[in-house]
C-alpha cells in the first residue's frame, strides 16, 4: 500500500494560485514525512459561479518539484490530452522522466470542464475517442521509437523525440466503459472520482477493470491500480460559496487509517489524500504535518 498527496495549487479562501517555490516547499515536506507520492492537478481555471481557480502549468510545476526532491513519486492527477498535441505532450513527459530519475507518472484523463475547452478555443467533441487514438503512439515515442499515424484527430509521420531515460508509467484516470478499457491496456488507473469512506464506486470500477483486463488477457499485476479520497481530518470550518466534494472523510487520524485500509481491500494499491474539501486547495498548510501519522498506522 503506497499513500500519496495532493500538492495544493490555490487557497481554499481566496482562490489565489499557488507560487512554484510554495508547490515545491509542499513537495519537500510531504518527502521528509514519508509519504509516498505528490499529485498536481490540470487546469488552467476552474468557473465557479462568478470566480475561478487557478493554476500554474503543471508540468513545469513537476519539473519544479523533481529538482527539490529525492524519493517521492510525482505525477499530474491527471495532464489533460487535449491540451498538449500527443508530440509535444511526449517531449515533455520525457524530458521529465530524465529530471526525475525515474519518480515521474504520466497520468493522462479526457478533460471534462468545457469553459477551459472554450476559453483557449479547443475542441470539445470526441474528448475520449481523441485519448484513444494517441495513447499508444504517446507510449511509443516515449520508448525512443519513430512514429507515424493517419488517425482521425492525429497525424504523424514519422515523428520521433529525444528519449534519454526509461519512459515514465501511463496512467489513465477512468470510471466509465471506455476509459477503463483504455487503463486497462496503459500502466496503472486511478478511478476518476474523489470519494471518501463508502468504497462502492471504486468497487464498483474495479471489477469493471477487470473485464476490460479479462478482454486483453492481461494480469491485474501488469499495472498499477489508485484510488483517491478526500478527507480532512478532524474537519473544517465552511465557508460562503466554499467548494466541498460532495462526500468528504472528516475523522481523526485512526479513522482514516481505517478508510485507507477499506480502498486497500477494495484493491487499490495506492492512495491519494486530498487533506481538503476542494482537492487541490490549501485549507490548512498544517494538515499534511498532522496527518502523517497515518503513515505508521497503516
Amino acid at each position: 500500500m503506497k499513500v500519496g498527496v495532493t500538492l495544493k495549487m490555490y487557497d481554499y479562501f481566496t482562490y489565489a494560485p499557488k507560487p512554484l517555490a510554495d508547490i515545491a516547499r509542499q513537495a519537500r515536506e510531504a518527502e521528509a514525512l514519508g509519504f509516498d507520492s505528490v499529485w498536481v492537478m490540470d487546469h488552467a481555471f476552474i468557473q465557479r459561479g462568478d470566480r475561478r481557480v487557478m493554476a500554474h502549468e503543471p508540468m513545469l510545476c513537476l519539473a519544479h518539484v523533481a529538482a527539490a526532491t529525492q524519493r517521492v513519486t510525482l505525477g499530474g492527477l491527471v495532464l489533460c490530452h487535449a491540451f498538449r498535441h500527443a508530440g509535444q505532450l511526449a517531449r515533455e513527459a520525457s524530458a521529465l522522466a530524465d529530471a526525475a530519475g525515474g519518480r515521474f507518472v504520466l497520468g493522462l484523463g479526457a478533460g471534462w470542464h468545457r469553459p477551459e475547452f472554450d476559453a483557449f478555443g479547443l475542441p470539445f467533441d470526441h474528448r475520449v475517442a481523441r485519448l484513444e487514438e494517441a495513447v499508444d503512439p504517446v507510449r511509443r515515442l516515449l520508448r525512443g521509437e519513430r512514429v507515424s499515424v493517419d488517425g482521425s484527430w492525429l497525424q504523424l509521420s514519422n515523428a520521433s523525440i529525444a528519449a534519454t531515460s526509461a519512459p515514465p508509467p501511463v496512467w489513465v484516470a477512468a470510471d466509465r466503459p471506455r476509459m477503463l478499457a483504455l487503463a486497462a491496456r496503459s500502466d496503472g488507473w486511478t478511478h476518476a472520482n474523489w470519494g471518501a469512506a463508502d468504497t462502492t464506486a471504486f468497487r464498483h470500477a474495479n471489477a469493471r477493470l477487470d473485464e476490460e483486463l479479462a478482454k486483453v488477457r492481461r494480469d491485474r499485476s501488469e499495472l498499477e491500480t489508485s484510488a483517491a479520497i478526500a478527507c480532512v481530518p478532524g474537519g473544517w470550518r465552511a465557508v460562503p460559496g466554499g467548494f466541498s466534494e460532495p462526500e468528504v472523510e472528516t475523522g481523526d487520524v485512526e479513522r482514516l487509517a481505517e478508510v485507507v485500509r477499506g480502498y486497500a481491500h477494495a484493491g487499490a494499491q495506492h492512495v491519494i489524500l486530498s487533506l481538503s474539501p476542494d482537492p487541490f486547495a490549501e485549507l490548512d498548510a498544517g494538515l499534511l504535518e498532522k496527518t502523517a501519522p497515518i503513515l505508521k498506522l497503516l
